[in-house]
């Protein structure tokens, strides 16, 4: 494929989408004259499904209806009924994926497993600002390792005009040699 930056171009792909139908499977926020905003939140709620309403009844109903012991037809092995859907999503086997947990839990997983600081290589840059649980993590894992947090955590804040952290600003900060 030629790419083209038109927005003709742009359009005759969106044509081609075959996943272009789900858009109506999701709400979509709107401003303030009441026209769809752009949408790109990965790190939290993404857009909420139309069918959530229906589904969540679902699982409150077996939660009125059988307490605690619901979990014996619903819950405990929830992870086994979305592996199937969950593998094809990441382009994986079905034995090498599992859902579990929850962002902040993962964090603290992928931390424990891959950070292995040194004296010369201990810091992390996080977004200043960024989800309460996430600076937590963090934190947690720094203190852990016996750091201080006012010298070991870098928190960063999108350059002046801009509301994204830009690749520049974090190359500026390694440039800078705290690592």
């Amino acid at each position: 494929m030629k790419f083209d930056s038109t927005e003709s171009f742009a359009n005759k792909e969106d044509l081609k989408d075959p996943l272009k139908s789900y858009r109506e499977k999701f709400y979509i926020p709107k401003n303030k004259n009441k026209e769809d905003l752009i949408y790109f939140c990965g790190n939290s709620l993404g857009l909420q499904p139309k069918a959530v309403t229906n589904v969540l009844k679902k699982e409150l109903e077996v939660w009125k209806d059988k307490g605690v012991l619901g979990q014996e037809d619903r819950w405990i092995n929830y992870h086994e009924r979305l592996t199937k859907s969950s593998a094809k999503l990441v382009g994986a086997k079905p034995s090498e994926v599992v859902i579990m947990n929850a962002l902040t839990v993962n964090i603290h997983l992928l931390l424990v497993s891959f950070y292995k600081p040194n004296k010369n290589r201990y810091k992390i840059i996080i977004e200043k600002g960024a989800f309460p649980s996430d600076q937590y993590a963090i934190e947690s894992q720094l203190k852990f390792h016996g750091y201080d947090i006012k010298d070991a955590l870098i928190e960063i804040n999108p350059m002046e005009g801009k509301e994204i952290i830009e690749d520049e600003e974090i190359l500026n900060i390694l440039k800078k040699k705290w690592f």
